[in-house]
């Protein structure tokens, strides 16, 4: 691991606050992808927040993060007034600071995601829909997913589902 993400991952409580600017200091995308693959989500948003909110997050960390990592942001785009209020109504009440984290998190990641303001980088993600030109797919496969795609597109925007291959 690398020691600018290790320094993040095995921060001190006590330096908490400091961790959105060791975030920010991250060079490029790479760092962004192993950070997140080894962070631990029940310390909170304040770090995915800084990662949504990097310069070098690209698309294809965002698609992960909102697929594959942690499915606060999902709930989120499926009703943004009402969900995460919801399912963290004991954090809002209890810790109002990190609930307004998680609800920024949420919020830039889907708008994001949305405007399409994440850059292509390096990293690669296959969200499991669309790329039906995928050589290494099985025709069995291309149908399956063509109709995963169909259904998907009723729920989410096409940028949403579109992989970064």
């Amino acid at each position: 691991m690398r020691d600018d993400v290790a320094a993040i991952i095995q921060h001190d409580c006590t330096e908490h606050a400091q961790l959105p600017s060791l975030v920010a200091a991250l060079p490029d995308e790479g760092a962004l992808w192993e950070l997140m693959s080894a962070y631990n989500w029940d310390d909170g948003f304040a770090v995915p927040l800084a990662v949504v909110s990097h310069p070098r997050c690209d698309r294809a960390l965002a698609l992960r993060l909102f697929w594959e990592l942690d499915d606060t942001a999902r709930t989120h785009y499926e009703d943004e007034e009402t969900a995460v209020r919801e399912l963290y109504a004991s954090d809002a009440e209890r810790d109002p600071d990190s609930f307004r984290t998680l609800l920024a998190y949420c919020t830039t990641l889907v708008d994001r995601l949305r405007q399409q303001s994440f850059p292509t980088g390096e990293n690669r993600f296959d969200t499991g829909y669309f790329n039906l030109e995928n050589p290494t797919l099985t025709e069995r496969q291309r149908t399956i997913r063509a109709i995963r795609t169909k259904r998907a597109q009723k729920q989410f925007e096409d940028v949403f589902l579109r992989p970064v291959p």
